[in-house]
């Protein structure tokens, strides 16, 4: 994985983003049951397999209805890949979440810009899901499938899995847990 450029921006309370500092990560995306709950998901079934284990994972949404199930897609999907969403319920975006997360993963560049506004003492801790990623442009979103076929959330989780994947290198290769 690349050395992280996000690095601490004024206003940051955490300092830079290092793999070495990260106890919680959490994803963000708009409602809260398709996306961030299958990335959420994922990392936490990789990180079962290993000493990373004791780190939090969660997921909000911007515009979240509390409560939410996932959608019936996500599910499909998250069982597909031995992911568990049946616990899952949508939550929204609160300053108390923000402030415990030391790593902020968001779906969409319009995510970012929006938590920054509302949340300025998160500069430096909000990276683009697509950071991560192997191939491909870095900087585009991640499909939102909300209302869509379940094709098109078959292809959003792959490239969910991809990005994801390579957080979890990233996290393995900074020896987090030992």
């Amino acid at each position: 994985m690349r050395a992280n450029t996000a690095g601490s921006k004024a206003g940051s309370s955490k300092g830079p983003i290092t793999p070495a500092n990260i106890r919680n990560i959490l994803f963000v995306c708009t409602g809260n049951t398709c996306r961030s709950p299958l990335a959420s998901g994922f990392l936490k079934k990789l990180l079962e397999r290993n000493s990373l284990c004791q780190m939090e994972i969660g997921s909000a949404g911007l515009a979240a209805l509390p409560g939410s199930p996932p959608s019936f897609h996500s599910l499909r999907v998250a069982l597909e890949n031995s992911v568990s969403l049946e616990e899952h319920q949508a939550r929204i975006v609160t300053p108390q979440l923000i402030d415990k997360a030391d790593l902020i993963v968001v779906m969409e560049p319009g995510h970012q810009e929006q938590l920054l506004d509302r949340y300025p003492q998160a500069s430096g801790r909000i990276l683009l899901l697509r950071y991560f990623a192997r191939y491909g442009s870095r900087k585009r979103g991640i499909l939102d499938p909300y209302g869509l076929n379940l094709e098109a959330y078959r292809f959003c989780f792959e490239d969910i899995k991809e990005c994801v994947q390579s957080l979890h290198q990233w996290l393995l290769e900074a020896g987090q847990g030992e």
